[in-house]
Formats: structure tokens, C-alpha cells, sequence
């Protein structure tokens, strides 16, 4: 039986948080430092959430931040906001995927985003998604992205005492630095266009699979055999 490790990004690719994360972090900004639209020219999308509060805290010239205290107050806001459930979106297919076990393949899921884990896990219980990620890598630290995928593995291969081949991992994102990742690592990488990068934009950096959406489980599955 073939075991496959497969290290999934979140917002984008398995929900649609239509700017939780974001909402959030802009009103903890301004709740600790009274400025608004903090991070209204800080780019976010696939990056990790330790740097884009450092690349804020350098924008507004916040000397000495307390990165763990702005992350404590965002996430108790991103708690609150969260408390309106129509705030996340399960994308299309996703559940039906983590769910299904095959006869042919041992499947492991995994996480690997730019969110700090607290927030991540937040996001994941609103459709009680965290059932099926036991362990990750996240966006706590200031690392580069494929480290982060890198300690998912580490971490997946620990819990369930695998020893995963590198062409029986994928990475599974909505963007090119998803696909970046995997390049460095050595190991697959699916691209989908469910977050804010077209199938033809996603095409321009050659991951090893592009689908439009997970819609079709069958034809993801394909990928496997």
C-alpha cells in the first residue's frame, strides 16, 4: 500500500475566509496602536503571518513590537468574528477529499500555511476541519515558506512513524510560492485556482498538477494512481 503525505495550505485552497484573517489583524492593529488600515500596503497572500506583522511594525514605525502580544489580541478578535459562521466558506469537494480512505492508498493529511497555528486551528473548526490535521507547520515564526512545509513532514513522518517518499509527497496551494515550495523540497506540488491566481497564471510556474477546483474527487484522486 502506497502511503501519501499530503501538506495542505489553507485559506485559498481549502476555505474561502472572504478576509477574516485580514478583518482581524486590522482591527488588532488598531486596538494596540490606534492606527487604521495597517496592513492596507503590506502584501499577504501565501506569506506568512510573523512576517506580514513584522513587515507592518516596520511600516508604522512600531519600534520593539510584541509580536505575541498582537497575535494574542488577534486572535481572541478573529474568535469574535468568527462567532459569524458565514465568514468561512468550505471550498467546494474539500471535505468529501479529506475524508476518503482508499483501499489502494494510505492517505495522511497535513497542513502547511502562513498562519500562526492558533489562528489556523480557529479558522479549520468553524466546518470542524481540524479533526483531519493532526499536526502542521505554520506561520509563528520568521522562516522562509518551504521550512515550513519542510517541518510538516518532519512532524507528519514523527506522528505516524512513516517514512514518507519524496514522490509520495504533495503540496496542495493556490499559489505560486506553494509550487515554489515543492520545487525545493523535492517533492509534487498540486496547484488550484480557488484562491486569487487564475489556472493560467498558476500554469506560468509549472507545478506538477493544475486543476480548476477539487469539485470533481475522482479527478483529483487520478492523481495518485
Amino acid at each position: 500500500m502506497k502511503e501519501i503525505l499530503m501538506v495542505w495550505d489553507i485559506d485559498g485552497t481549502l476555505i474561502n475566509g472572504k478576509g477574516c484573517g485580514r478583518a482581524a489583524m486590522e482591527k488588532a492593529f488598531y486596538k494596540l496602536f490606534g492606527r487604521e488600515r495597517a496592513f492596507e500596503d503590506v502584501r499577504m497572500a501565501g506569506r506568512l503571518d510573523a512576517m506580514i506583522v513584522k513587515d507592518a511594525f516596520f511600516k508604522h514605525t512600531i519600534i520593539d513590537g510584541d509580536k505575541k502580544l498582537f497575535f494574542d489580541t488577534y486572535c481572541k478578535i478573529l474568535e469574535e468574528i468568527l462567532k459569524r459562521k458565514e465568514y468561512i466558506e468550505i471550498l467546494p469537494g474539500v471535505k468529501n477529499i479529506l475524508a476518503y480512505n482508499s483501499k489502494e492508498h494510505k492517505f495522511f493529511h497535513a497542513l502547511g500555511t502562513g498562519n500562526i497555528e492558533r489562528g489556523a486551528r480557529l479558522k479549520l473548526e468553524v466546518h470542524d476541519l481540524n479533526q483531519y490535521f493532526l499536526v502542521g507547520g505554520f506561520g509563528d515564526e520568521e522562516v522562509e515558506r518551504w521550512e515550513i512545509i519542510q517541518r510538516a513532514i518532519q512532524r507528519a513522518q514523527k506522528v505516524h512513524e512513516i517514512k514518507y517518499h519524496k514522490e509520495n509527497i504533495y503540496v496542495i496551494g493556490d499559489t505560486k510560492l506553494d509550487i515554489e515550495c515543492a520545487k525545493i523540497l523535492g517533492i509534487k506540488s498540486i496547484a488550484v485556482a480557488t484562491g486569487g491566481n487564475s489556472v493560467e497564471e498558476l500554469k506560468t510556474h509549472s507545478p506538477d498538477y493544475l486543476l480548476e477546483n477539487l469539485e470533481d474527487k475522482n479527478k483529483f484522486l487520478k492523481i495518485f494512481d
